[in-house]
């Protein structure tokens, strides 16, 4: 039976994570997510940037900030722990937190690799692990992975990123098979340029490049990132897993 749900507050009781809160798309998202009724959960590297968020959006105490480095699986079991410790529950994991490296294959290092692999493939991994334990122990919850355009197709300079996101595309599918009978809807966002600080420090050549290569003919923001996260976390989406929603201003649809 379908559920009912409060369009006014679309995530009204329900308990959200979202790791690399504290900025760009994973800021954007908590503060959607705490407009919408959630209680959140961020987690980022630094204690100035997770404390000052938690108090911007909810100075009432509903968002709370954690010190999360998605390479340290102890960081991931603390941030999950926080949440169903302060507020009883785990009902939505956005995995967020990344870096994006531009790299062609005559310059990139098997450091780089290994660094962008660290947090975009192993901390997205291990944070949908977590989450999904603690999901499955209650037997309903959704997880939405950031995945990206480059996670779909091929594009130059991008010999590293785009391989740690084809891991994010491909983790979708795999857990939303998995977990499933068990209640737990897995799915993607894949982004085209987005207006961000991890953006923000690409090349200008780079970003120059990307939004011409938009439909649109414009950068994306963030918060049209997190309106997509949004729906598939919330019970709208309550027969939708498995699916990498584009938010890319036309890009995959050439």
């Amino acid at each position: 039976m379908a559920q009912s749900i409060d369009h006014g507050r679309r995530l009204a009781g329900k308990v959200a994570v979202i790791t690399g809160g504290a900025k760009g798309i994973g800021r954007a998202t908590a503060k959607l997510f705490a407009e919408q009724g959630a209680k959140v959960v961020i987690g980022d590297l630094s204690f100035e940037d997770v404390t000052a968020t938690a108090a911007a959006l909810s100075p009432e105490g509903d968002v709370v900030g954690v010190v999360c480095d998605v390479r340290h699986e102890t960081d991931i079991q603390n941030l999950m722990a926080t949440a169903v410790n302060r507020f009883g529950r785990l009902d939505i994991l956005v995995a967020n937190a990344g870096i994006i490296p531009e790299a062609f294959l005559a310059d990139a290092t098997a450091e780089l690799w290994d660094d962008t692999m660290a947090v975009d493939a192993r901390g997205m991994f291990l944070s949908a692990k977590y989450a999904g334990l603690e999901m499955v122990k209650a037997g309903s919850g959704a997880i939405v992975l950031l995945s990206s355009i480059s996670g779909q197709i091929g594009q130059l300079g991008q010999v590293v990123y785009g391989p740690a996101k084809f891991v994010a595309s491909g983790l979708t599918k795999h857990l939303a098979i998995e977990l499933a009978p068990k209640g737990v809807r897995v799915n993607a966002v894949a982004p085209g340029t987005i207006e961000t600080p991890a953006v923000a420090a690409m090349s200008p050549e780079g970003i120059a490049k990307g939004i011409a290569k938009h439909p649109l003919g414009r950068i994306g923001k963030a918060e049209e990132v997190a309106w997509g996260i949004l729906f598939l976390a919330s019970d709208e989406a309550s027969f939708i897993t498995g699916a990498i929603l584009p938010i890319d201003g036309g890009f995959l649809a050439q």
